[in-house]
């Protein structure tokens, strides 16, 4: 499973970096990108799913990856490193992948495809991303669960 995760991220960073390049164009070729990589339909399921919520959400994915960058800017970065970035943002904000298990993910697919300080600064970039995700979770399921009414557990039934 965890091979397959991998695999499919790859494929989804892949095909964003094609889209990137070549524009929105290549979406119907989806398809047969993914068919012609050879991998088995679960990981083209999943890398097709990653792929189109990136593109989906790409204003917002954006956003939240150049407020993390320092006198960068989103252009500045190699294809891959934005690209692995955004794949993980999503799975971030999905929030069904544990977090260290994504931030972990996309370090590995940087040093697999970017340049050699690719893996600090995506995990540089990742890491507060978290942290502040996690911290609007928070808060929240704070506010939530102080708009619950609490029941009074001093008063007996019946009194």
């Amino acid at each position: 499973m965890k091979a397959d995760r991998r695999q499919s991220r790859i494929l989804a960073m892949q095909l964003l970096c094609q889209l990137d390049v070549q524009g929105d164009s290549i979406w119907p070729d989806l398809d047969q990108f993914l068919s012609d990589s050879g991998a088995v339909t679960k990981v083209t399921s999943y890398a097709r799913k990653l792929a189109r919520s990136c593109r989906d959400q790409a204003e917002g994915i954006d956003k939240q990856i150049e407020a993390q960058l320092q006198h960068w800017t989103l252009e500045r970065l190699s294809p891959a490193e934005r690209n692995v970035l955004r794949v993980a943002l999503t799975e971030l904000w999905e929030g069904k992948i544990p977090p260290k298990v994504v931030i972990n993910e996309a370090v590995e697919i940087s040093r697999e495809f970017g340049g050699k300080d690719s893996p600090r600064f995506v995990n540089g970039v990742l890491e507060p991303l978290w942290k502040k995700l996690e911290a609007g979770f928070a808060a929240e399921s704070e506010a939530e669960s102080e708009s619950e009414p609490v029941p009074d557990v001093d008063s007996k039934e019946g009194d």
